[in-house]
């Protein structure tokens, strides 16, 4: 597998460093699965069901810290190791800064998915107790 990683960084005409590239890559994208994943978990474990702003959230975090670091790697390879840019390697880099939200939405998703049955019958047995609270606050005492 890691071949044909490195095969595919060759065809978009990296000849230095690929080890690294892929390795950095391979490293912010689980990050940004990761992400999704927790965040998603976290939600699911949550004693009421709410939903997070954007800027709490795991996945948020994560993903902005290894856009961040994406960046910072880019600017390295770019001005210190190789002192060039072509368009297949930006346009590698700008795939690569767009798969990693959709690798941390595939994560938050999935994770969904999986305990969509669960969280249904909590949203469930949430309304039915907010039902019976605003039938207990009507009744006359």
């Amino acid at each position: 597998m890691a071949e044909l990683y490195i095969a595919v960084l060759r065809a978009f005409g990296f000849e230095d460093m690929e080890i690294w590239i892929a390795v950095v890559s391979t490293i912010l994208f689980s990050a940004c699965l990761l992400g999704g994943i927790l965040s998603a978990l976290t939600f699911v474990k949550s004693p009421r069901l709410e939903r997070r702003p954007l800027g709490e959230r795991i996945s948020y975090r994560l993903f902005i810290i290894a856009e961040v670091m994406l960046l910072i790697f880019i600017f390295y390879y770019h001005v210190f190791m190789i002192e060039t840019i072509t368009l297949a390697h930006t346009i590698y880099w700008v795939s690569a800064m767009l798969m990693m939200p959709l690798l941390a939405i595939i994560g938050s998703e999935s994770v969904l998915l999986i305990y969509g049955k669960k969280i249904r019958a909590k949203a469930k047995e949430l309304k039915r107790r907010a039902r019976l609270k605003r039938c207990q606050d009507k009744a006359p005492a």
